[in-house]
């Protein structure tokens, strides 16, 4: 559902660091690109192969980016929440895009039209060097989580999500299914629940129903 009165949600761009510097008068003129959607849980944002050149940003709400390998396995790629945001690629390449984003409960989405933007980049070229940092620094990001599933162990990537999820409180929930948090690391839900368990039993943290997870120890989950 398209939103008319877009202005009192274009502060969602501006949580981005692509725009999030730009001076009032820049503002203004990336508000007018823009529509606000807002989707139901479970609703496809976008889908793998269709041809979209939009930047799609969260306003409110949380949404799960993953792919699907040849025997249908999901692997999610990542989880945004508020500020964060998905479909750079397509936005400036016009390539078909190679993931879905999926709802993960109702949600508000900022929606740039990407040719609105590039036309509009070539009168604000200060933009494009904003974009450029950002899309460097998602590149880097996106290399060094690699290295950290090609050269850790489950152990480690759970530790280090659990101390990212938490946002330094001791207690917190999940905000994606155990099986979403499973694809995420790389690894099966068999296998966290038995790395979770064995995190129990040291006494680091204690898991709170479904979804709920208690850190203990931060210590011993920093030396992990």
């Amino acid at each position: 559902m398209n939103i008319k009165d877009k202005s009192h949600y274009a502060n969602c761009l501006f949580k981005v660091p692509i725009f999030r510097h730009l001076n009032e008068e820049e503002k203004a003129g990336i508000t007018e690109l823009i529509s606000v959607k807002t989707f139901k849980k479970g609703d496809a944002i976008y889908n793998a192969g269709e041809k979209s050149s939009f930047l799609y940003v969260v306003h409110q709400g949380s949404v799960k980016v993953s792919r699907y390998n040849e025997d249908g396995m999901e692997q999610v790629v990542r989880v945004l929440n508020s500020g964060d945001f998905a479909g750079e690629r397509a936005l400036f390449t016009n390539r078909l895009a190679d993931d879905y984003a999926i709802s993960l409960e109702d949600s508000m989405v900022c929606v740039l039209d990407g040719h609105k933007l590039r036309a509009h980049m070539t009168d604000k070229p200060e933009i494009s060097i904003q974009i450029i940092n950002e899309l460097t620094n998602r590149l880097s990001d996106t290399e060094n989580k690699l290295e950290q599933h090609n050269l850790t162990s489950v152990e480690k990537r759970m530790a280090v999500s659990i101390i990212e999820l938490s946002n330094g409180k001791s207690s917190f929930t999940l905000p994606i299914s155990k099986l979403d948090w499973a694809s995420m690391l790389g690894t099966t839900s068999e296998t966290l629940s038995r790395r979770l368990r064995d995190l129990k039993d040291k006494g680091i943290i204690e898991l709170k129903g479904q979804r709920g997870i208690e850190i203990i120890n931060f210590n011993k989950l920093h030396e992990i």
